[in-house]
């Protein structure tokens, strides 16, 4: 008998499709085999560690196959083991070095191990392939942001707007880093254009009401958190805010 590695059902050996889903049957010296083994695995919920043994498999197969040595990192990240996929992708971009996703992937394992400074040259270099990959010019603006660089963010959120003009996240992470430069009434225009398409963001709200604040407009800024507070009485950033703007001085 002889299995098939998508659909897991036992055929006999001279069949050399899948009569179900077509799959042609691959021997064990396939790299495709062990690929497929390796989706399926995964994709039935079985333990990480199946998939990450058959696609170690694959990649021994095929040797410099940045996809295949792409998705094994990609099962490292998920199983924790972020050192392990960071000298994965490691290896994949310098076998595809123009492979966007590699590189994108890279930026993320080294985000998450706070090694900063070498995502934002993963993910700067991601973007200089595949200028509209969106994901990495938000993950770009993150990490400038993080590191005090707020022009530098603005620059990534706003080619994120460019390619997405509807974007929630690229308007309120653009009015975060307006509003750290001080540049309040930029703050305020991308702010309000989260409330235009999400009305009930409490935390864009908020910023917003802060924008006008620290801009000395009071007025603006008491509406907002006292609509905020309407909306959710428990936001106790609103109501901090707006109980402060409408105390009443003792004489």
């Amino acid at each position: 008998m002889t299995s098939c590695t998508m659909c897991a059902k036992d055929f006999p050996k001279e069949y050399k499709y899948c009569p179900l889903c077509g799959v042609p049957f691959a021997n064990e010296s396939d790299p495709h085999y062990w690929g497929r083994k390796a989706l399926t695995s995964r994709l039935s919920g079985e333990d990480l560690s199946t998939s990450i043994e058959a696609i170690k498999k694959a990649c021994e197969l095929s040797p410099g196959n940045a996809h295949l040595l792409s998705g094994l990192g990609n099962l490292y990240y998920r199983a924790g083991e972020l050192e392990l996929s960071i000298e994965t992708f490691k290896k994949a971009v310098a076998y595809k070095p123009d492979y966007p996703d590699a590189h994108y992937d890279l930026a993320l394992s080294y985000y998450r191990t706070g090694q900063i400074k070498l995502a934002i040259k993963s993910l700067e270099k991601c973007v200089e392939i595949s200028r509209d990959y969106l994901a990495a010019y938000y993950w770009l603006g993150i990490t400038y942001y993080h590191v005090g660089k707020e022009v530098e963010a603005i620059a990534a959120f706003r080619h994120l707007l460019a390619l997405n003009p509807a974007s929630v996240i690229a308007n309120y992470h653009l009015g975060v880093s307006y509003a750290a430069l001080g540049k309040h009434d930029e703050a305020i225009a991308n702010f309000k254009r989260v409330l235009e398409i999400c009305p009930d963001d409490q935390a864009a709200a908020y910023h917003l009401g802060m924008a006008y604040y620290n801009a000395q407009k009071t007025g603006e800024a008491t509406s907002v958190f006292r609509n905020a507070v309407q909306r959710d009485p428990e936001d106790r950033r609103a109501l901090n805010m707006y109980e402060m703007l409408t105390e009443v001085p003792s004489i």
